[in-house]
C-alpha cells in the first residue's frame, strides 16, 4: 500500500461515501468534503488506479502517489465534473477541475486554438478533448491521466458496454429502472438534507418523475412572456398534483441579455445554447434558497428522448458519421464564415465514443454519440458550471453510471416504441404518475432567444458585438453582416448562428479583453 498519497485537487460527490466508509474502515469529518477526501486517498491505497470503478457519483480529482512519484488524474465514467490539463515545456503539467486555473497561471500563454474555434461555430460548444484555449485539453470521461518524469499518457479505465438484455417483459425492465432509481436517490438522502431540497421542474416526465420519488416538496422552473416557450404552467400543475410549493423563474429579454456577460464568464468557455444561459440565469435566482436541487440531466440520451431518434435508420448508419443532436451550421459554411482553409476531422470525434463501431443497431449508435459528447460538452457542462455560479450542489441522478449501465441493457425497440422516446422511463414512472404526465409529448427547453434577438431595442448592443473590433479579427463581416440582414428579414433559421458569434465574443472579450 503506498504510504506518501495527496490529494491535489477533488471536485465532486462520492454517493456510495457510506458503503465507502464501512468498507474501507474510515471514520466520517466533520464535513461531507473532509469525509470524501479521506475516502479518496484510502481508496487509491487499497485500489490504486483502479479506485473509480468502486465510487459511483461525479469526481474531477488528482492524486500524488509518493512511493511511485507519479500524479494520477482521474475523471468520473459519465464526464459530470469536468477535468483539464495543459502540458508545458519541459515536461511540466498543469491540471484542475477549473479551466481558470490553468488560463490563469503565469506558466500558460493564452491563445485561441482556431480548430476548436471551428468545431464551436460547428456544434455551439467545447465538443470531445478540445477546448477553445491552445493547449488546454479534457480529460474525456472514464480516463485517467499519469504524469510522471516529464511525461504523460492517457489511460481508459471504464469503457461503456452495450450488452442488449432479451427475453424481459416491458414491465421487468421498468421495474429495474425503478429500482436503481430508487436506491440512486436513497444514498442521495443519506448524504443531502432533503427537507430543505428542491426539484427543478419541466413540463417533462423526466422531473416530475424525480420530484415524485424523491418527495420534496418544493420545486421551480424557468419560465418567459411569451407562453409558446414557457412550460411553467404545466410545471406548476405538476408540483401541485404532487404536493409540492412552485416557484417560477420568469426571464425577460432584458434581463437576459443583462446577465448573458456573466454567464457566459462564469461557465468558463463558450456555450452557444440558450437554454443553458437560462437555466443558469435560473440558478443565480436560487441562490441561496436551497442547500441541494434535484435535476433531470441524463435522461434523453439514455432512453432516447430526443425528436431527432426518430431519424435512426437515416442518421445512425456507420458511414453517416453522426456527431450529435444539434449543432449550429455545417463545416463548409463553419469555415467560410471563419476564413480557415484547413478542415478539422469531424470523424475523429468518434474515437471518443467508445464501442460506437460495435452497437448493435443504428438507435444505439446515436445514443451513444450522444453520451459521450452532447451530453458530456453542453448538457452537464452547463448544468455544472451554473449551480457551481449559484453556489448549490445539484445532483443529476439520470447521470449516475448505474443508470447508464441499466440504459445500455435494455433494447432499443423498448427505448423507442410507436414513436414514443424514453418509453421504458415512462412506463416506470407510471407507478407515482398518472399516464397524461408520464406519457406527456416532450417540449424540449426552449428559450425564445430567436425572438428577442430581433427586437429594436436590442438590436444596437447586439450589432455592437456582432460587427465589433473581436468579431473582425475571427469572422468574415461580409457573410455575417448578410447573415444578419437575412435574419432581420424574417429567416429565423439564421438565429443559432449570430448567437453563438455573439457568445464567442462575450466569451472573448471576458477573457482576452478584461483587464486591458
Amino acid at each position: 500500500m503506498p504510504q506518501k498519497i495527496e490529494l491535489r485537487f477533488y471536485e465532486g460527490y462520492l454517493r456510495n461515501q457510506k458503503q465507502l466508509c464501512g468498507e474501507l474502515a474510515v471514520n466520517p469529518g466533520k464535513t461531507r468534503r473532509e469525509t470524501e477526501e479521506k475516502l479518496l486517498c484510502k481508496a487509491y491505497g487499497r485500489w490504486g488506479r483502479d479506485l473509480g470503478n468502486h465510487l459511483y457519483g461525479s469526481f474531477s480529482l488528482a492524486l500524488w502517489d509518493g512511493d511511485r512519484r507519479e500524479l494520477i488524474c482521474i475523471r468520473d465514467p459519465r464526464g459530470i465534473k469536468p477535468l483539464y490539463y495543459a502540458p508545458l515545456p519541459g515536461g511540466g503539467l498543469l491540471c484542475g477541475a477549473d479551466i481558470c486555473s490553468i488560463v490563469d497561471d503565469p506558466r500558460y500563454q493564452k491563445e485561441i486554438d482556431p480548430e476548436a474555434l471551428q468545431l464551436y461555430m460547428m456544434f455551439g460548444y467545447p465538443i470531445g478533448e478540445r477546448t477553445l484555449f491552445r493547449g488546454i485539453r479534457k480529460l474525456m470521461p472514464g480516463h485517467s491521466l499519469v504524469w510522471k518524469d516529464g511525461a504523460y499518457r492517457i489511460e481508459t479505465w471504464y469503457t461503456p458496454a452495450l450488452c442488449p438484455g432479451h427475453g424481459q417483459s416491458e414491465a421487468e425492465w421498468a421495474g429495474r429502472s425503478e429500482d436503481t432509481l430508487r436506491i440512486i436517490l436513497r444514498e442521495d438522502r443519506e448524504n443531502f438534507d432533503f427537507s430543505d431540497g428542491c426539484v427543478f421542474l419541466s413540463s417533462g416526465v423526466d422531473s416530475a418523475y424525480l420530484l415524485a420519488s424523491a418527495g420534496m416538496k418544493r420545486a421551480c422552473g424557468v419560465g418567459y412572456g411569451e407562453s409558446k416557450f414557457s412550460e411553467t404552467l404545466r410545471a406548476a400543475e405538476t408540483a401541485a398534483l404532487l404536493g409540492a410549493e412552485f416557484d417560477e423563474l420568469r426571464i425577460t429579454s432584458d434581463q437576459f441579455f443583462a446577465a448573458l456577460p456573466r454567464v457566459v464568464k462564469n461557465t468558463g468557455l463558450p456555450l452557444a445554447d440558450a437554454s443553458a444561459a437560462a437555466f443558469a440565469i435560473g440558478c443565480e435566482r436560487m441562490a441561496g434558497s436551497h442547500s441541494v436541487f434535484l435535476s433531470g440531466e441524463g435522461a434523453d440520451e439514455l432512453f432516447a428522448g430526443y425528436h431527432v431518434y426518430k431519424r435512426a435508420a437515416e442518421l445512425g448508419r456507420p458511414e453517416a458519421c453522426y456527431c450529435g443532436c444539434d449543432g449550429v451550421m455545417d463545416q463548409q459554411a463553419a469555415r467560410d464564415l471563419l476564413g480557415q482553409e484547413s478542415r478539422v476531422s469531424c470523424e475523429s470525434l468518434l474515437k471518443d465514443v467508445h464501442n460506437w463501431a460495435d452497437a448493435p443497431d443504428a438507435l444505439s449508435r446515436m445514443l451513444l454519440v450522444d453520451q459521450a459528447l452532447w451530453l458530456e460538452g453542453n448538457i452537464l457542462f452547463g448544468a455544472g458550471q451554473a449551480a457551481k455560479a449559484g453556489g448549490f450542489e445539484l445532483l443529476m441522478p439520470y447521470a449516475d453510471v448505474r443508470m447508464y449501465e441499466l440504459a445500455a441493457r435494455i433494447p432499443a425497440a423498448l427505448k423507442r416504441k410507436d414513436g414514443c422516446g424514453k418509453y421504458i422511463l415512462r412506463r416506470a414512472a407510471l407507478e407515482k404518475l398518472p399516464e397524461e404526465i408520464a406519457f406527456r409529448e416532450k417540449i424540449g427547453f426552449s428559450v425564445p432567444v430567436k425572438d428577442w434577438m430581433g427586437q429594436a431595442r436590442h438590436r444596437a448592443q447586439i450589432e455592437m458585438r456582432l460587427f465589433g473590433a473581436v468579431s473582425e479579427r475571427f469572422f468574415d463581416q461580409t457573410l455575417l453582416r448578410r447573415c444578419w440582414g437575412v435574419f432581420l428579414r424574417g429567416d429565423a433559421a439564421q438565429w443559432r448562428v449570430l448567437y453563438a458569434v455573439y457568445v464567442f465574443v462575450l466569451w472573448y472579450e471576458g477573457n482576452f479583453l478584461t483587464g486591458k
